[in-house]
């Protein structure tokens, strides 16, 4: 009898473990033979390959080659079909496998298995790939963007909504909740005053008319919206290298190049130099391709006869591998700008002169791009005598005067900088929409009626003027912006504005002295650039003030060209994305650059 009981006794509480453990993510299972936990991995991996193709990276060591090693990782670009995915598939994968070797070990070899044959016959890719090319699994993967209870949830910290008694400027609502520090009508005009003022305002019946014609081009599902720099120019017949060097602190950077061109995109023999191209804050080296041949800058320094090179820096979609952190772990994000001038930009120049064999080249920098550029070039002389000129696209060194509600809101001396912190702890920025429509977004929607514009980090941080926005042109723009980075980025940048001074990323007085010797941070003197700078800025543009630019033409030694685009309202990102960006901006540069060859 009492060995009865005992078996009763014994599959009772098998049966009650068991029931618990199955309500239990399979991941979380610790006490499971590895076998098992094999097959489960393999399962749960069949139901998210139907959503997340896999893209191999060939991955070349900076300074020298050595044996090609081949690495696979999800590709999360699929707009429509990420509402779709398990709630907690990403979390699983990002925290328990890290944790365990022998899980992750087990979940590389299942990843690089094949995928479901769903996406390879859906819409998309059956059209791409009727041209032998150009499929949607050689894709890179850029950042998910987060809800407000997925940032709460990353914070360990509970959502506080942000509504309350609102107070209201100009149409623009402002709440943050019952505590929120604002309490008077000046304080929003503070904040917004300025952008509100250098933005183009659109009648109701124009943003009517191009939110119509807005609908009309997502309808079209054109495919560079979702192709990535290397199948952008292949598409456009031009033949493309891809590198992926590894920094000194362990980053993997991914860089394009474009071969050499005459006018008929045919190899040519002679180049008239090299060009780096470096892109801007949470952009990408796509930016400089987006809009077609005809447009954008890289193809039209490519058909003159340069040998055009695409930059990256780490954290945005063609920087996010490293040899030991992963991008779920909050240590691949500390980093600011301060490293990518130390560290990205003189591996990336020492890599693509040591390739062509040149001993120079030219530097063309767009908004983060120049800022980086003229911290290197103030710290380490040795990289700015390796530039025959850089040309500054709404350079961003001195952020006194900058207009952006973001930056603004967001700097130390903001009455909202304590109130909203929590929200830009270390980390990859997952800023919600619900975040976004505090910082700008809000503003944005009243004067141009797009909620698609008004939700898209770039488009609030920067501004946007309608009018040299084409309709066709947004999802594209959307589509590849933001590409990803670290919250300590825009953090630097709104530390500028408080502190009036181009200086290094601010850790707090403590954390200062140790690492710089002072309780400020050091400041980066620009008069110590010898390079040739030229300089391109316009009277409107949200981020480089006009102001803030005179500063930096003062200080620099020598600028051999100091210009102000006569288009009016000529919007931060039209530098990129406006069709006469190429008769404002290119043909200048172009021509500055032929007779410095």
């Amino acid at each position: 009898m009492k060995a009865v009981c005992l078996l009763l006794c014994l599959g009772l509480a098998r049966h009650i473990a068991g029931s618990i453990f199955e309500r239990r993510p399979i991941l979380e299972r610790f006490g499971e033979p590895l076998e098992n936990i094999h097959k489960k991995v393999h399962q749960f991996k069949d139901k998210l390959d139907k959503f997340l193709p896999v893209q191999r990276v060939t991955e070349i060591p900076y300074s020298h080659v050595q044996e090609q090693k081949q690495y696979d990782y999800p590709q999360q670009h699929v707009p429509k079909l990420l509402g779709k995915l398990p709630g907690e598939s990403l979390q699983y994968l990002d925290g328990y496998y890290q944790q365990h070797p022998r899980v992750q070990r087990e979940y590389s070899k299942v990843h690089s298995s094949e995928y479901d044959e769903t996406l390879q016959t859906s819409k998309r890719s059956s059209s791409s790939e009727s041209s032998g090319e150009h499929r949607p699994e050689d894709m890179y993967m850029p950042p998910v963007y987060a809800d407000e209870n997925m940032t709460a949830q990353m914070m360990k910290k509970p959502v506080e909504a942000p509504h309350g008694d609102a107070i209201e400027f100009q149409g623009i609502k402002m709440a943050l909740g019952p505590h929120s520090q604002i309490k008077k009508k000046e304080q929003i005009e503070k904040l917004f005053a300025d952008a509100q003022m250098s933005m183009k305002h659109i009648d109701e019946d124009s943003q009517k008319t191009f939110h119509k014609m807005y609908e009309l081009a997502v309808q079209k599902e054109d495919e560079d919206v979702y192709f990535n720099a290397t199948q952008l120019l292949k598409k456009y017949g031009y033949p493309v290298e891809e590198h992926t060097i590894q920094t000194g602190d362990g980053y993997y950077l991914t860089v394009f190049r474009i071969m050499k061109y005459t006018a008929r995109r045919t190899r040519s023999v002679a180049s008239k130099g090299v060009v780096l191209l470096m892109h801007g804050l949470y952009g990408s080296a796509d930016d400089w391709l987006l809009m077609g041949p005809e447009y954008s800058l890289a193809y039209l320094l490519a058909d003159e006869g340069y040998e055009v090179w695409l930059g990256n820096v780490r954290g945005n979609k063609y920087g996010r591998q490293h040899v030991s952190k992963h991008p779920a772990q909050k240590d691949f994000w500390q980093f600011s700008v301060d490293e990518i001038a130390r560290v990205d930009l003189p591996s990336l120049i020492d890599y693509v002169l040591q390739i062509t064999g040149q001993k120079k080249l030219y530097y063309v920098g767009y908004d983060q791009g120049t800022t980086a550029f003229f911290a290197m070039a103030s710290t380490m002389p040795e990289y700015g005598d390796k530039i025959i000129k850089m040309y500054a696209m709404a350079p961003m060194v001195y952020m006194s005067h900058v207009r952006s509600p973001m930056v603004r809101m967001i700097a130390p001396t903001s009455d909202l900088h304590e109130q909203l912190s929590p929200y830009f702890m270390d980390g990859e920025f997952h800023p919600s929409k619900e975040l976004l429509k505090t910082l700008g977004g809000e503003m944005c929607e009243k004067e141009i009626g797009c909620r698609k514009i008004c939700s898209n980090l770039n488009f609030v941080m920067s501004g946007v003027n309608l009018e040299h926005m084409e309709p066709a042109q947004i999802p594209m723009i959307t589509g590849h912006l933001p590409a990803g980075g670290s919250t300590r980025q825009i953090k630097q940048y709104s530390q500028s504005f408080a502190s009036r001074e181009f200086r290094m990323y601010d850790h707090g007085a403590k954390i200062n002295k140790k690492m710089y010797g002072s309780v400020q941070p050091p400041v980066y003197d620009v008069s110590k650039i010898q390079t040739p700078v030229v300089l391109y800025y316009s009277e409107e543009d949200w981020l480089s003030h006009p102001k803030d630019v005179e500063r930096l033409h003062r200080e620099l030694p020598n600028v051999t060209e100091y210009y102000k685009v006569p288009e009016g309202y000529f919007a931060h990102m039209d530098y990129q994305h406006y069709k006469k960006a190429p008769e404002m901006v290119y043909t200048r540069l172009i021509k500055s650059m032929n007779s410095s060859s």
